[in-house]
């Protein structure tokens, strides 16, 4: 029993990551969108199956704010308890941005219908506003955890792929297409794959602390 809940903050974000990775049934559930726009279009109002998107957003969010609270139990007399909280407050922040962002759904689906810009559709400016600061948050953890462990491979293979679509991303802008939504399933797989690594993540701050401890004297 002990054993279990020892490892239950690492079974919920591995649920929370799963269920943020969603965009996979948008190909079964609405293949319009999943073909020809972004997956914010699947939350999009009237959209079919709409409040499953939805859905699946908030409860994961809502498991990772677990997740950190468990983490914060386990780890909050750790000596490395600032650094740790800031990396806790950051993946909240995200989580707390994404259920805004899930809430606050568009109205139209772009490259499918003609949409009003930000300054007439006051839900797109709130529902971008909040996706992007939940995806600086959640980067921003990386970062800071990726600064203390810089040598752990997980690590820095997080970190590049986050490069690569830094990478991609550039590259779209500068050659636009109508159908370009791949490399925004990436992204989100790639922020799933870090929802599910932040128990292990989190353990390496305190694992670099146990070992500054028990190196043996000169």
């Amino acid at each position: 029993m002990r054993r279990t809940l020892h490892h239950s903050d690492t079974v919920l974000s591995v649920v929370a990551g799963l269920l943020y990775c969603s965009w996979p049934l948008g190909y079964w559930l609405n293949p319009r969108v999943a073909n020809h726009s972004l997956a914010s279009g699947f939350e999009a109002l009237d959209q079919p199956y709409n409040w499953l998107f939805v859905t699946t957003d908030i409860v994961s969010s809502l498991l990772l704010i677990i997740v950190c609270m468990l983490l914060w139990e386990k780890y909050r007399n750790s000596q490395s308890v600032r650094l740790i909280k800031v990396c806790l407050a950051s993946f909240v922040l995200f989580a707390a941005g994404t259920i805004i962002d899930a809430l606050t759904p568009e109205h139209c689906v772009p490259n499918l219908m003609r949409c009003a810009s930000f300054t007439h559709d006051h839900f797109l400016l709130v529902h971008g506003v909040f996706s992007i600061t939940a995806s600086i948050f959640l980067f921003f953890g990386l970062c800071i955890v990726w600064l203390h462990r810089r040598r752990e491979l997980v690590l820095v293979v997080m970190l590049l792929g986050y490069i690569i679509f830094g990478a991609i991303s550039l590259i779209e802008a500068l050659t636009p297409s109508q159908n370009s939504n791949w490399s925004e399933n990436y992204y989100i797989t790639l922020c799933s794959i870090w929802i599910a690594l932040i128990p292990y993540a989190i353990s390496q701050i305190a694992n670099r602390e146990f070992k500054y401890l028990s190196r043996p004297a000169d």
